[in-house]
């Protein structure tokens, strides 16, 4: 049996730390292969936090653009394995690229899957003329990762999301899945099986859609991806809308801005497409499908959805606590019967192999970070100063000290200011983890052992929190009650003789001050307008954009929900008297 699962994490950092590291958000998932989109990352940001775990091996992709956004986009594929050499499993590929156009760095140093070669300037219906250029702006925002794993090729796709109006971004969004489409005709045509998995930002129909408007089926993209489909001539099986036809409210994304989960109030456009032929010897190719004779189920994973949690809040009116996870749900698919494949090692473009990762794993106290002790005779060893060890020594060295009772490890590494101390280790131990890291016998036998250490180190740097804690105090917003406080006066300022409110007056002063607080929030509900359906205060809001820019709103407070609901979001608008802009004068 293998499972597949999709997931668009909206930032895989804020994940991570959410389940509390990468492999038990991994773990959650419980899959053979995990598809992550929207990342988040960028090449300068990677780090083993966030994309090694032990037990499974990446491939990533990550957004190249320099528009200035930041790191946006990415896609990730982590693939659990016993063994990352010398492995029959399905789980590791034999093969893997980023991005399918194949002008890619990684792609030109390889060859690519299914010998692909993509001659340009080429010829695009609908498109005209497109150049090596623009193929190369497709690949860089880092939305795509293919896996060939040996019994079929896996896609994992970030699909851009444009709005109508933006020509270019449209443009794009035609160009990448016109170009995706001509990669997967060809493997297709090389008798291949093809998986597609990802948010590809499309529903397909109206029954993917909560209250799809009239005409929601005839734009562009949405008939594109149809004719994709077996039901419309396509190669491809929809596999969840294939096993379940007529389920309704069968929705992944919910926009987070109008508290869409609530009522599921939301899409389907995180989809699991596959291709091909089955595994059984047989002349009928109608009957005998990889999705009719492989495919056991295709579900969404609702219990991942944000807000599930008995200890957080409802939405109301984006005033309540933010909803702790991403706006999307995962979709999982398994397949049976699936045979085991050669002996293979796990291929070069891996993330284990990138430098920004490499160069990191080869720091071993960067696997002990969390088991580093500092203690102030070692500052004379470092030729460190007392105060700067007493202030944030944990936070200037860049590697430290390591000292376990049993010594198993000994590390010294150089201080971040200059000094000429060059790494130390102790040669026996570090002998030792270089066999046991060559050999193929264990997987990642290296970061084992260092973390068996790691767990038998004490860490203490409590100066270096307490500095930390009191730097946030001071740069954390003050509260009202520090408005009706007298700075305290330290002994020999001059001030020692200076009158201090009494307590009983600051209490006093404290409690007039949330009274206060409490009547301009009842004024202020007071005058905002009532909603036609409820009749309970509106929320305001603001243009962001366009000739409207800075005017005042008001709308329902209640989450977004289906129009037939009278509990949900009643479509209440309206527009305030007068600009924000006209208000500030």
């Amino acid at each position: 049996m293998v499972k597949i699962v999709t997931y668009n994490v909206n930032g895989l950092r804020p994940r991570v730390a959410q389940h509390g590291s990468l492999r038990r958000l991994l773990d959650a998932l419980d899959a053979d292969i995990i598809c992550f989109q929207e990342t988040k990352l960028s090449r300068q940001d990677l780090s083993g936090d966030v994309i090694m775990a032990e037990g499974y091996e990446a491939f990533i992709s990550c957004n190249r653009s320099s528009k200035g956004r930041g790191a946006y986009s990415g896609v990730a594929t982590f693939c659990r394995v016993t063994s990352a050499f010398s492995s029959q499993e399905v789980a590791l590929p034999v093969a893997a690229e980023e991005g399918f156009t194949g002008l890619q760095e990684t792609a030109k140093n390889s060859e690519t899957i299914g010998d692909f070669v993509l001659l340009t300037p080429l010829e695009e219906e609908g498109l005209g003329e497109v150049t090596r250029e623009e193929l190369l702006k497709v690949d860089n925002e880092g939305r795509c990762v293919i896996t060939d794993h040996g019994h079929f090729v896996l896609f994992n796709i970030y699909g851009p999301a444009v709005e109508e109006d933006d020509r270019e971004r449209v443009r794009f969004k035609l160009l990448f899945y016109k170009r995706l489409q001509r990669r997967w005709e060809h493997l297709l045509a090389l008798g291949k099986r093809v998986f597609v998995v990802g948010d590809l930002n499309i529903a397909p129909a109206s029954i993917d859609r909560c209250d799809a408007p009239p005409g929601f089926e005839k734009q562009m993209f949405r008939e594109w991806l149809r004719s994709m489909l077996r039901e419309h001539g396509g190669p491809f099986f929809d596999a969840f809308r294939s096993k379940h036809p007529e389920r309704v409210g069968a929705y992944t994304c919910f926009n987070q801005k109008v508290g869409a989960e609530v009522y599921s109030y939301g899409s389907r456009i995180d989809h699991i497409l596959v291709s091909g032929a089955c595994f059984h010897h047989c002349s009928s190719v109608e009957d005998h499908s990889i999705f009719s004779c492989h495919v056991e189920e295709c579900e969404i994973v609702d219990h991942f959805r944000r807000g599930n949690s008995e200890n957080m809040s409802m939405w109301k009116g984006g005033r309540s606590s933010k909803l702790e996870g991403s706006d999307h749900i995962p979709v999982y698919i398994v397949l049976n019967e699936i045979p085991q494949l050669p002996v293979h090692n796990t291929p070069s473009t891996a993330a284990r192999y990138l430098p920004e990762i490499r160069g990191r794993q080869q720091s071993i106290v960067s696997f002990l970070r969390k088991g580093i002790v500092c203690e102030h005779k070692d500052a004379t060893d470092l030729n460190i100063p007392m105060h700067r060890l007493d202030e944030s020594y944990c936070g200037d060295v860049l590697e430290s000290k390591v000292i376990y009772k049993e010594e198993p490890l000994t590390v010294i590494a150089k201080y971040s200011e200059g000094s000429d101390l060059h790494s130390v280790i102790k040669r026996k131990n570090l002998d030792q983890l270089l066999n046991e890291g060559s050999s193929g016998s264990s997987h990642n036998s290296t970061a084992t052992l260092l973390a068996k250490q790691s767990r038998k180190a004490s860490f203490s740097c409590s100066k270096d929190v307490s500095n930390k804690k009191s730097k946030h105090n001071l740069s954390s917003q003050p509260t009202i009650k520090s408005f009706f406080q007298q700075p305290k006066s330290k002994p020999g300022d001059g001030n020692s003789n200076s009158l201090v409110t009494p307590p009983d007056t600051l209490h006093d002063k404290c409690n007039d001050a949330t009274l206060e607080w409490q009547r301009i929030q009842r004024r202020m509900k007071m005058t905002l307008p009532l909603c036609k359906g409820h009749r309970e205060p509106c929320i305001p809001r603001s243009v962001k954009k366009g000739s409207n820019t800075g005017r005042l709103f008001y709308v329902c407070a209640r989450a977004q929900g289906p129009s037939s609901n009278p509990e949900a979001n009643c479509g209440h608008f309206q527009w305030a008297t007068v600009k924000s802009k006209e208000k500030r004068r």
